[in-house]
């Protein structure tokens, strides 16, 4: 068993307060901070100690993956760990984007390395599904609306090029995507007059107690750290969702999404494939996200249902094949499943113990809050006890 050392990040977006506190730092901090990542992603791989000797889990991993991960999963995850665990702080809206399928990534991959760029659009060969639990109230931006939805909000709205727009593409074999790409199409120099008059348009709808003028509502917000950024029309696409605390939002590939602000542990397949198309300074790729979007693909939002095979324990049910999540609010004594295989353990709050049935050095690990370790294929029969909130990410077939 490994504590990690998580890796902190940040973006631009991320919160000045939320995981300052969860770790017991002064408020607010001297720079946002947007992610906590645990895992062994190239791009921010945890340190550990192993054998007295400081490294990291992407190392340790590449130096032995069948030791670490089992023989089963090393070879059906290419030697990779599967999956990265994080703590999601955005203070304002992350950017709207879509994550390929792995044959889409695969694809555009062997292209860009005919061209010359084999990183070019996407860094590695994996989808990237995700899963986000909110741990506080959490805004989402999540799928497309229905036409009919989004033709009834441009009538309310009542801007005349929006709703052209809406009536230009109601023809379409797939009106939803065909306004999207015209939104998108719009040139950069009218960008900011036709936003503004959307934003406008939203102020007097949020005054309305109903669903719209919330969605309304939740755009002007993100007006507020993006103006005249095209990605406030895509918002009026999306479906607006508030996640409370204990709720979910399974994301697998091709689903349109923007977390605008909020709190939340998210578990992602171990992958940076990403294309954006608004409400960032970052590169945008509209061909290619235009490419991969599904209109009909809004992810599965939910709450945690209890462990038939666990105590005290509930899933989220997830249509990935790289993670499970589970949350355990009663560790006293509980043996976590996944042996031969790799886990991360996650404590968010209280203190936790992690024992194995050996009593040598190393048999037992203490977790505090927001602390994270790394359970190989190695550690067998890992009992967790004490008085916390205890988050394990592992194998679906565990």
């Amino acid at each position: 068993m490994d504590l990690l050392e998580p890796v902190l990040f940040n973006d631009a977006w991320g919160s000045h307060v939320s995981i300052a506190s969860l770790q017991g730092r002064p408020i607010p901090s001297a720079e946002p901070e947007s992610e906590l990542w645990m895992g062994a992603h190239e791009s921010g791989p945890c340190g550990i100690t192993r054998d007295g000797v400081a490294t990291t889990l992407a190392d340790v991993i590449r130096a032995d993956p069948e030791g670490e991960m089992g023989a089963e999963c090393c070879t059906a995850y290419e030697g990779r760990l599967p999956f990265l665990l994080k703590v999601l702080a955005p203070g304002r809206a992350i950017s709207i984007q879509a994550h390929p399928t792995a044959e889409q990534a695969s694809e555009v991959r062997r292209r860009d390395r005919e061209a010359g760029d084999a990183d070019a659009t996407y860094v590695d060969d994996w989808a990237k599904p995700e899963m986000l639990v909110a741990i506080s109230p959490f805004r989402v931006f999540v799928g497309m609306r229905t036409p009919e939805e989004t033709a009834d909000l441009a009538k309310r709205l009542g801007v005349p090029r929006f709703s052209g727009l809406v009536d230009d593409v109601s023809s379409a074999p797939d009106p939803a995507h065909a306004l999207l790409a015209a939104v998108l199409a719009i040139p950069e120099a009218e960008h900011a007059g036709f936003v503004r008059e959307l934003v406008a348009a939203c102020v007097r709808v949020s005054s309305s107690p109903d669903a719209e003028g919330h969605h309304c509502a939740a755009v002007v917000r993100v007006a507020e750290d993006h103006p005249d950024d095209i990605g406030l029309a895509v918002l009026l696409l999306m479906n607006h969702r508030v996640l409370e605390p204990g709720d979910f939002i399974d994301v697998p590939a091709g689903v349109l999404h923007s977390y605008v602000g909020g709190l939340g542990i998210e578990v992602l397949a171990n992958s940076d494939n990403v294309v954006r198309a608004g409400l960032t300074g970052k590169a945008r790729n509209v061909p290619e996200l235009l490419r991969i979007v599904d209109p009909e693909a809004d992810g599965h939002a939910g709450r945690a249902e209890p462990d038939p095979d666990l105590p005290a324990t509930v899933r989220f049910p997830s249509c990935s094949d790289r993670f499970a999540l589970r949350r355990i609010h009663d560790p006293s004594g509980l043996l976590l499943p996944g042996n031969g295989t790799p886990r991360i353990v996650f404590c968010l709050h209280g203190e936790v113990v992690l024992a194995t049935s050996d009593d040598g050095p190393g048999s037992t690990l203490t977790l505090g809050p927001v602390r994270a370790a790394f359970l190989s294929a190695r550690d067998a029969d890992v009992r967790v006890t004490g008085s916390g909130e205890v988050y394990l990410v592992t194998l679906p077939s565990a």
